[in-house]
């Protein structure tokens, strides 16, 4: 009887790995290259960033990525991708055609203008113009604060006018993907008074438009709305140097924080462009001291910025998520006893319950009961940390005395 092999030699198992490698530098070419330019600033990428970027434009010019770019538009056009950009992009719009007449053709077979313009366009509003921070602009030369405010408030909204929902955008990083988009959309929802619009993506950020601009991939996202209140976080991914006119600026420097300060400023400006009111919800401490030193550099930057705003607030979760000194906490005892967990177990993001301290008081400024007409926002209220952490005073009894 013959021995059948159960098992693959090294040289069988090499042979698949190497095939495996070879598929994905011909299909993946660009998503090479967009990881090596995703690498912080460093040899990694120096050396990465040229060689992924001169694989990609080789096989772009053999067309040997075409099958599936083509097979990824055709996924875009029927809805199934979560690129905002790439569905305005796939969108039909009328185009010249030869003879000067109009005629309907996907934007995937031809050229396209900018996401921003094209999302006006559809949604017949004027190209919103580049955003730029000029000398003098907001935020654009400003001595950063010594040090943020740990409790902050929120001035009153106007009521919510009888059957027109108030439109709030979520919009930033995975600090608003991760826990507090969840929690506001749960306890939004039934709410007629409330319409929820989701703008954000995580991993993304402000210290490298090179690898996502949002100051095209906003209005993508945003498309017909008109928000009435964004509500931001974002911030996590920006503590990285990065490269302006062929310069590398080291994170922390003086020019580094000049150019992330002007690009906080432009992504304020254009998320209130609308008369929107915009709560900057700021970043929570981290559990990494090291990292927590750069969020605390980003969190002066963005409260520097947002404080010039009158239509704009900074806000700080400290009171609800960090301990009594303002630091990473990740758990809370409740009065009964129990155990809640603050943050995720990365040590970064909010969990949901400790986002749901946050959204309990977002959510009553958003849409205040009746009898409510102002939030006391300043102090955290009775369903936010401090009332939960305090355990309730025994009751003395007295007795008449004889």
């Amino acid at each position: 009887m013959r021995k059948v092999a159960l098992t693959n030699s090294i040289r069988q198992l090499s042979l698949v790995f190497a095939g495996f490698a070879v598929a994905i530098v011909l299909l993946e070419s660009d998503g090479l290259a967009s990881w090596a330019k995703h690498l912080e600033i460093g040899p990694l990428r120096a050396a990465a960033a040229p060689a992924t970027a001169a694989i990609a434009k080789t096989l772009h010019s053999l067309h040997i990525d075409g099958l599936r770019q083509h097979a990824l538009n055709g996924l875009a056009r029927v809805g199934w991708t979560d690129d905002a950009a790439m569905l305005a992009a796939n969108s039909s719009v009328a185009t010249p055609a030869a003879g000067g007449a109009s005629s309907t053709k996907s934007m995937a077979f031809c050229a396209t203008p900018g996401p921003s313009a094209l999302t006006a366009h559809l949604a017949g509003k004027p190209p919103m113009a580049a955003r730029t921070v000029v000398p003098g602009a907001p935020g654009s030369e400003t001595s950063l604060v010594a040090a943020v405010p740990r409790i902050t408030a929120l001035a009153p909204l106007a009521p919510v006018d009888a059957g027109k929902p108030r439109v709030v955008a979520l919009a930033g990083d995975s600090m608003m993907a991760v826990g507090l988009s969840a929690t506001l959309m749960r306890q939004a929802v039934g709410d007629k008074n409330l319409r929820i619009v989701k703008v954000f993506r995580s991993g993304t950020g402000l210290a490298r438009p090179e690898v996502f601009n949002w100051m095209d991939e906003y209005p993508a996202m945003l498309g017909t709305e008109t928000p009435d209140v964004v509500i931001v976080a974002i911030g996590a991914n920006d503590g990285q140097g990065f490269v302006v006119d062929g310069k590398v600026l080291a994170y922390g420097t003086d020019d580094w924080r000049k150019v992330y300060q002007g690009r906080l400023a432009s992504y304020l400006a254009m998320v209130g462009a609308s008369g929107a009111r915009v709560v900057w919800v700021g970043l929570p401490p981290m559990r990494i001291p090291a990292y927590n030193e750069k969020i605390e550099t980003i969190n002066r930057i963005a409260y520097t910025v947002v404080s010039q705003s009158r239509d704009a607030t900074w806000w700080n979760p400290v009171s609800y998520v960090g301990d009594d000194q303002g630091n990473f906490r990740e758990f809370l005892t409740l009065s009964n006893g129990q155990t809640m967990r603050l943050r995720a177990t990365d040590g970064i993001h909010l969990s949901d319950e400790g986002a749901g301290l946050l959204t309990s008081v977002l959510m009553k400024w958003l849409d205040p009961p009746p009898a409510l007409t102002a939030v006391a926002s300043a102090v955290p209220d009775a369903a936010t940390r401090p009332a939960l952490a305090i355990r309730p005073k025994r009751r003395v009894r007295r007795t008449a005395k004889s």
